[in-house]
């Protein structure tokens, strides 16, 4: 096996570990989850052999980390990929947190790989894109409804919705969207019903468009189609602002929202695995 020096690295050594992963994007037809513009900004980790960067991982989080790993195609079978997911399991210990590995499923190793590091793929997520042509017509608007970007002052209302339509803790919550409500980068989307929120979600605005997340309806308003009436309404308006590439993901479990996602003229691009250790 050959060891490889494994560090962090800063943002002006991120050059040759992003290359490394444009050449296995293109060298295995995937997509690799690396988002640079991500709040908060990836941690990037460079494998070297000398002074040639062999491999590489973008880590997303600090204690609960969810990384993705390249390693180049020519050092490939050297137990480099061993190597990184290693290191980072001991950084994820040492942080008192825990660490689970992203891949593109389409990639033709991840399988292999997987097992050959006694790896289980935990579950799955799907990215879908929107397809404007298969949009469906937006629906004749409630006059009591109304759907609108959020303010600083909407966080407590944001907050108890995503925290009751997951079941998230409220403290946790109330936290995630208070870092974030204030970003430039985020921006909350609130739908109402006479002046009384019962929907959220977030965009996330990147150089590639946005993508559609933390997109939840409060529970007792579930099943009136608000949530079918709400991602429509904001599709349009994303799309006369001028974005055409809109995503969003789902879990590959949750068939109601899938369904609901493909219905609004989305359509499945990428799986990405999610795989941890294997539980002894």
């Amino acid at each position: 096996m050959t060891t490889p020096d494994i560090t962090i690295i800063s943002a002006d050594e991120w050059p040759p570990v992003l290359e490394l992963f444009d050449r296995c994007n293109r060298t295995d037809g995937i997509v690799l989850p690396v988002t640079l513009d991500a709040d908060p900004l990836p941690t990037l980790v460079a494998a070297r052999i000398g002074e040639t960067v062999v491999g590489g991982a973008a880590m997303y989080g600090y204690f609960e980390i969810e990384a993705v790993i390249a390693v180049d195609p020519a050092w490939r079978r050297r137990g480099i990929g061993r190597c990184l997911i290693t290191q980072i399991g001991q950084w994820a210990r040492a942080r008192g947190g825990s660490w689970v590995a992203l891949a593109d499923e389409a990639g033709p190793a991840v399988a292999g790989f997987a097992t050959a590091l006694g790896l289980q793929r935990l579950h799955g997520e799907i990215q879908l894109a929107l397809d404007a042509a298969l949009l469906p017509p937006l629906p004749p608007l409630p006059e009591a409804w109304q759907t609108r970007l959020a303010e600083t002052n909407d966080a407590a209302a944001i907050s108890a919705i995503i925290a009751d339509a997951f079941g998230d803790p409220a403290e946790q919550v109330a936290a995630f969207v208070a870092d974030r409500i204030a970003n430039p980068v985020h921006r909350f989307v609130i739908g109402e019903i006479a002046g009384i929120p019962v929907a959220a979600m977030r965009l996330l605005r990147s150089a590639q468009g946005i993508t559609i997340t933390t997109f939840g309806v409060r529970r007792d308003q579930q099943g009136r189609g608000y949530g079918r009436l709400f991602l429509l309404t904001t599709l349009y308006r994303l799309l006369a602002a001028g974005y055409h590439d809109i995503r969003i993901e789902v879990e590959e479990t949750n068939k109601p929202a899938y369904n609901l996602y493909c219905a609004c003229g989305f359509t499945p691009q990428r799986r990405y695995g999610v795989y941890g250790l294997t539980p002894t």
